[in-house]
């Protein structure tokens, strides 16, 4: 008799359970009587047929109202990761966009309407440095100040446009942040007689501080490792917290300054060339890195 219940309480869980599958399958792709779709559709490569992309994949994602996508739209690549999250409004897009490397880092955002961007704008590198910041006036034209960066972080170019074109002076700066040029406009159009160019650090210009996100943060933050080719420059016992510098086989200082649980918090990291010419200084500021420092006439390999 026991078992027997058993048995009955399992076949109805059994059923309950394909009941609430069957309903939950039932909510999706949904069209109505008047064959309008409506609710959320889930569209995979068996409807879109895109190459690349195996038959069950999901390829997009989404709400619609009366035959009409609505809200946040989500497609995505072959891996699986989000390609771009994109706004819709009765059917076009219209909001905030955000669109994605394959590699899952951030490619640029803004609000898109009527097949323009609009507002603020920023466009990125695929190590997750800004790249451009933009902002556009109501009709999809670059108005106010205008940003470039260099992929390092560094600024590249600044200044004002008005209504698409460039308005007044426009600086342009070195990776290293001196001075490269100061174009000025008029109407859109350069005046060359009193436009000026520069040498590499002739004139000084901004340094901007590089934009870390979290995963280069733990990347460059890594905890130090002394391995044969560096020794500490005291012999002194060392928890991984309080001041310290390291040095190479050939005794030049690779990294220094303050560190916490053996992780560098404001200081300095030097590179060298194999002939120990050092080529690069990198700057450490409460656990960020500031700033990167490419020493002329250096080649890496010699």
């Amino acid at each position: 008799m026991l078992k027997l219940r058993k048995i009955l309480i399992y076949v109805i869980f059994i059923a309950s359970s394909s009941s609430v599958f069957a309903l939950a399958l039932d909510t999706i792709n949904k069209v109505d009587d008047n064959n309008m779709k409506q609710g959320h559709w889930v569209y995979t490569n068996q409807i879109k047929k895109l190459p690349n992309y195996s038959i069950d994949q999901v390829v997009e994602e989404g709400d619609y109202a009366d035959n009409n996508k609505i809200g946040k739209w989500f497609f995505y690549y072959n891996n699986d990761k989000v390609k771009h999250v994109v706004t819709y409004i009765n059917n076009r897009p219209n909001g905030y966009a955000i669109f994605y490397y394959k590699n899952g880092s951030k490619k640029e955002e803004g609000i898109w309407k009527k097949n323009k961007w609009i507002g603020d704008y920023k466009y990125y590198y695929e190590n997750g440095n800004l790249r451009n910041d933009w902002k556009y006036n109501a009709s999809g034209k670059r108005t106010g100040v205008q940003k470039y960066y260099h992929e390092n972080g560094q600024l590249q170019i600044e200044g004002k446009w008005t209504n698409g074109n460039e308005d007044g002076t426009i600086t342009e700066y070195y990776n290293d942040g001196s001075v490269k040029s100061e174009r000025i406009y008029n109407n859109g159009k350069i005046d060359n007689s009193i436009s000026k160019n520069f040498k590499i650090k002739e004139k000084a210009g901004k340094v901007t501080i590089k934009p870390i996100i979290k995963k280069e943060i733990d990347s460059l933050n890594t905890p130090i490792v002394i391995n044969k080719k560096e020794k500490i420059k005291n012999n002194t016992p060392w928890n991984g917290t309080g001041t310290r510098s390291f040095l190479n086989k050939k005794g030049q200082v690779v990294r220094k300054g303050y560190f916490e649980k053996g992780y560098l918090m404001d200081g300095v990291v030097f590179m060298y060339t194999l002939k120990g010419k050092k080529y690069r200084t990198t700057y450490y500021k409460e656990g960020r890195m500031v700033k990167v420092e490419n020493h002329e006439d250096t080649t890496i390999t010699k």
